[in-house]
């Protein structure tokens, strides 16, 4: 034993994070506390106790469902664990307790504390400061259980340095170190990273990161290899983009070339083995079949602007004759009027005749309609003529007033006749006007379309010839010989601080000789027949290793004592490891009774001849179905549970199926 210890610290005399009790609760109150589990410093064996053989039946001959693995998970749930199988217990606890809850007594950095957490997810509970758990219901505080373990993480990582896994930056967590000092029963200590079940290590890479975790809370992360870390890590992030620089660079007028052809290709509709270019006359390729094309689209092009030309023309003639046509209507339309009040024999429509002789009269300037003078204008002077033939004035004129109306009649008819060919005509014209428009318009589409592609062919063409000329042109040269030299430059820093690191790595510090020495008297002590153990903190598989071959026995092993050596150096100052190690029914099976027993004697043996005033720096709690051996089964054994009574089970009744299977 003295190889061991001899390099045990001894900087606390309390492990930073302990349990006192657990305790659970169907509803609040004291009297309905059915459970009570006294913990202490040092080795905590919860034993699942199998009947003798033959003396009980079905499940309640062997020790499993009685509640060892809840009992871990009510463990982690008091410090704050949310992981899958800690809420699928609590909602299944919560179905069968909907007002109970668990209570930790916990020592945190030297301070009691009393917590309460519902199996109610939703049900908010507290915590207060010291050990009574009768004042848990009563005493009024400030804290909630969701503040308290929101607070007990950040105390658990305070010492933790650095704070962030320096290649990636993600944070090292409170959850990350739980996860790693309270394994899952599921992950069956298969190997030392193997954290969770089903979930990782909730890391962002599975595999290098867990060791730079455990180094970091060992206090094995020293800030020079930390700025290396990071540095390497900056280094190959530059030197991918420096390469991929480079490879874009090369690529580029291929891939553009590549981009241009298959676009005149595709416009073409020509075939993948036709050549692009050819300096036989005589051989097709794409740049003749363009060539025509563009030819064939620029005649096309000539003759639809003609013929929109053509149709513009016809259209602005039509626009102008039907202008002067209307003009005509409405005229003729006035005359119709006039004419059918004259036939009437309206007085007043022969006094608006007489204005309008007047009017006619006193017509200066140009008829827009004759585009001559209106002294001049034939059509005004016959109507001037007429109009004077009467004289509404004198009564003596009324005989010939019969005969005015009887040409008025006459006249009517003929202004009605003329104003109705004139509508005629004003609506075929308009239609005209409709169908011209239209033609237009689709002659304009039409050449717009034509110039489109028209123009297309050459556009690809001089893009192509440009690509073709910027491709080996000195400017891209000396772009890709800058792309090359500087990753060059990143490729020779990486190699610098690689070999640094790689320096680093292999100058052990005095912790890793003192864990290695923790590690090796361990395996000396529990296997003495020439077994030595050893430890590499980079090993991102085995950094725990003990010189035996002997399957997945020793591998569980390996991962036990390499659990035991980190607890036992956890009092050391410039570590932040919180000395409390919760191990759920590690595989015995896979050891052999003997080996099994043997390694839970040996936590016995420092328990009691290295602290022997009980001032242990650790907690260890462990869940077995395997009996401990004789003279541990008294304090060690903290909690017997039996399969043959309900009594004997973690809640003290059997549920229903499922539910007693998720509940083990």
């Amino acid at each position: 034993m003295e190889p061991l210890t001899q390099h045990l610290p001894t900087d606390r005399s309390a492990p930073r994070l302990w349990f006192e009790r657990l305790a659970i609760f169907s509803e609040p109150g004291d009297e309905h506390v059915f459970r009570s589990v006294p913990l202490r410093r040092g080795l905590n064996i919860i034993w699942a106790k199998e009947p003798a053989a033959g003396s009980a039946k079905g499940s309640r001959a062997a020790g499993h469902g009685v509640g060892k693995t809840s009992l871990c998970l009510l463990l982690r749930l008091c410090l704050g664990d949310t992981s899958k199988a800690v809420a699928e217990l609590r909602e299944e606890l919560f179905s069968e307790f909907a007002q109970g809850g668990v209570i930790g007594v916990l020592h945190v950095d030297g301070n009691a504390f009393t917590v309460c957490r519902y199996f109610n997810p939703h049900k908010v509970g507290v915590a207060t400061p010291g050990t009574d758990i009768t004042a848990i219901w009563t005493r009024e505080t400030e804290i909630n259980d969701r503040d308290f373990v929101k607070q007990l993480g950040d105390t658990m990582m305070s010492r933790v340095s650095p704070r962030n896994i320096p290649e990636t930056g993600q944070a090292i967590e409170w959850r990350h170190l739980l996860a790693w000092v309270s394994r899952d029963q599921g992950a069956r200590f298969k190997a030392f990273y193997d954290w969770r079940d089903g979930e990782g290590n909730m890391l962002q890479r599975q595999r290098q990161d867990p060791p730079i975790v455990m180094r970091a809370v060992l206090g094995l992360l020293d800030q020079g290899e930390t700025a290396l870390l990071s540095e390497t890590a900056k280094l190959e992030e530059s030197l991918k983009a420096a390469k991929e620089k480079v490879e874009e660079l090369l690529k580029e007028p291929a891939l553009i070339r590549r981009r241009i052809e298959s676009s005149l290709r595709a416009q073409g509709q020509l075939p993948e083995d036709l050549p692009i270019r050819t300096d036989d006359f005589f051989v097709d390729s794409v740049a003749s079949r363009i060539d025509m094309a563009g030819k064939q689209a620029e005649a096309r092009l000539q003759k639809l602007q003609a013929e929109q030309d053509k149709a513009d023309e016809a259209l602005a003639d039509l626009r102008a004759d039907l202008k002067r046509k209307q003009a005509e209507y409405a005229e003729a339309d006035l005359m119709c009027q006039l004419a059918d009040k004259a036939r009437q024999g309206d007085e007043q429509a022969y006094s608006a005749l007489g204005a309008q002789l007047m009017a006619l009269q006193q017509l200066a300037g140009h008829c827009k309609h004759g585009n001559v003078a209106f002294g001049e204008c034939q059509h005004v002077q016959a109507e001037i003529n007429q109009l004077k033939q009467f004289s509404f004035r004198d009564t003596r004129d009324r005989p010939n007033l019969k005969l005015a109306m009887e040409a008025s009649i006459s006249r009517a008819g003929a202004a009605l006749l003329r104003k109705n060919d004139l509508h005629r005509l004003v609506t075929t014209m308009q239609d005209n006007e409709k169908t011209l428009v239209a033609s237009q318009s689709k002659a304009r589409l039409a050449t717009r379309t034509a110039q489109m592609e028209a123009n297309k062919w050459p556009a690809l063409l001089e893009e192509l010839s440009r690509w073709d000329g910027a491709a080996g042109s000195a400017k891209a040269q000396a772009d890709i010989d800058a792309a090359r030299a500087h990753s060059v430059q990143v490729a020779q820093e990486l190699g610098r601080a690689q070999t640094q690191l790689a320096v680093a790595k292999l100058n052990k510090s005095d912790r890793e000789k003192i864990l290695a020495a923790i590690i090796d008297g361990l395996t000396q002590q529990l296997l003495p027949d020439g077994a030595f153990g050893s430890f590499d903190p980079h090993d991102e598989q085995r950094p725990f290793r003990i010189s035996l071959r002997g399957g997945e026995a020793f591998r569980v092993l390996e991962v036990l004592l390499g659990d035991m050596a980190c607890m036992l150096d956890s009092p050391r100052k410039d570590g932040a490891l919180p000395g409390l190690f919760i191990h759920d029914c590690p595989r015995e099976a896979d050891m052999s009774t003997g080996l099994y027993e043997n390694f839970l004697s040996l936590m016995s043996e420092l328990h009691s001849e290295h602290f022997p005033h009980g001032e242990l720096p650790f907690q260890y709690i462990v869940t077995t179905t395997t009996p401990p051996p004789g003279d541990l089964q008294g304090d060690a054994v903290r909690l017997t549970l039996d399969p043959s009574t309900d009594d004997g089970l973690l809640f003290c009744k059997r549920f229903n199926g499922e539910r007693q299977q998720a509940l083990q």
